[in-house]
């Protein structure tokens, strides 16, 4: 019967500094023998459509649940979208601004940034994502009523953005630990995923997860098959149904060899 594989990105599909991720050579091998088989895979990542690199977009996933479960796609036909409200988006930016805090706002399809954050831009520049969707010429009104995701890097200010964040949005803290991505409360990548497979007609029994942050909780514990990489954090491991080896030492790719 059909299987429906969703599989987080940093940490889990692939791992790395900045702009030199590597996806193992055997991961990928194996994901296009699970195609071939007929089975569907998905990437499920807080990254939005902006952010996946092309080493990504080549290994021909059959959709996307992205920004945390508040963008998903199937065969590149959008069915489920929650943006966050703007009231909420306009409230968090006059925030963010008393603070002097620098931040994007990340749509379905690109992220926006202030000419005037240049350290925030020159971090993305850096990473393994699409250059060509960061856009600095932008109408804000219309952007903060299409936005999915805000990231914002706190290096002064983070115990007063997560005391206002707290209880009012979903979000994760990451990276240096001085970074908040945040999205709609009412998202989470087990909704995103339980969008898809109701679209598929697959049963959650034939549904398995990887991811490794704290951000897989909700999806590894929904999954018929939630797995955690050997590298994820405890919380994740300890809901798991299976824990498998490092992400550098081609745990994912040994074990969806077990998979037919």
């Amino acid at each position: 019967m059909k299987k429906a594989l969703f599989f987080d990105i940093d940490g889990t599909l692939m791992y790395g500094e900045l702009g030199e991720n590597i996806i193992p050579e055997d991961v990928k091998t194996q994901l296009k023998r699970l195609k071939k088989l007929g089975h569907a895979i998905f990437i499920a990542s807080g990254r939005p459509l902006a952010f996946l690199s092309r080493q990504i977009i080549d290994l021909d996933f059959d959709g996307f649940v992205l920004c945390n479960g508040g963008h998903v796609e199937v065969d590149h036909h959008l069915i489920y979208e929650k943006p966050i409200p703007y009231q909420d988006v306009l409230a968090l930016k006059n925030m963010l601004d008393s603070v002097n805090c620098e931040y994007d706002f990340e749509t379905a399809t690109d992220c926006y940034i202030d000419r005037k954050f240049k350290k925030f831009d020159d971090f993305f520049r850096q990473c393994d994502i699409n250059g060509d969707k960061l856009l600095y010429d932008f109408d804000l009104e219309d952007v903060m009523k299409r936005t999915l995701k805000i990231e914002i890097n706190a290096i002064d200010c983070k115990e007063e953005i997560e005391r206002y964040i707290h209880n009012k949005f979903r979000y994760d803290s990451h990276g240096t630990q001085n970074s908040f991505e945040i999205c709609s409360i009412e998202v989470s990548k087990a909704k995103g995923i339980e969008k898809v497979l109701a679209y598929l007609d697959i049963p959650v029994e034939n549904c398995y997860a990887f991811g490794d942050g704290v951000n897989d909780l909700e999806m590894i514990e929904y999954a018929g098959h939630g797995i955690a990489m050997k590298n994820a954090v405890e919380s994740l491991k300890a809901v798991a149904d299976e824990v498998i080896g490092d992400v550098k030492e081609n745990g994912l790719g040994e074990y969806l060899k077990t998979i037919q």
